[in-house]
């Protein structure tokens, strides 16, 4: 499965990110983070994504945040599926596939 997310900014530890799923670089969704709390909570559902697919994209980003740091400024589009390794079943993977820079 694949994904476009961007850290539109970062107020009091929280993140809003705008994100899509699927191949088309819309960014129509929003998501916030907490850092602090580790939670996130869905803003508006992406255009043409199932509440399923938000779910599972939520569950991966989410592990995803509490493992490693996400900056902002780039578009990033990510891969994630459920993990097939003995010790990581029922995690989901996360790799980023490219990366676009917003100037002006």
């Amino acid at each position: 499965m694949f994904a476009w997310v961007e850290v539109l900014r970062e107020r009091d530890n929280v993140l809003e990110i705008a994100y899509s799923l699927g191949e088309a670089m819309k960014l129509d969704g929003r998501i916030t983070y907490n850092k602090v709390a580790g939670s996130a909570n869905l803003e508006q559902i992406a255009e043409g994504a199932s509440p399923q697919a938000t779910r599972d994209f939520m569950e991966a980003l989410k592990e995803r945040m509490q493992t490693k740091p996400w900056g902002s400024g780039q578009i990033i589009r990510v891969a994630y599926s459920r993990s097939t390794e003995n010790e990581l079943v029922g995690n989901w993977q996360m790799e980023k596939q490219g990366a676009f820079v917003r100037f002006g």
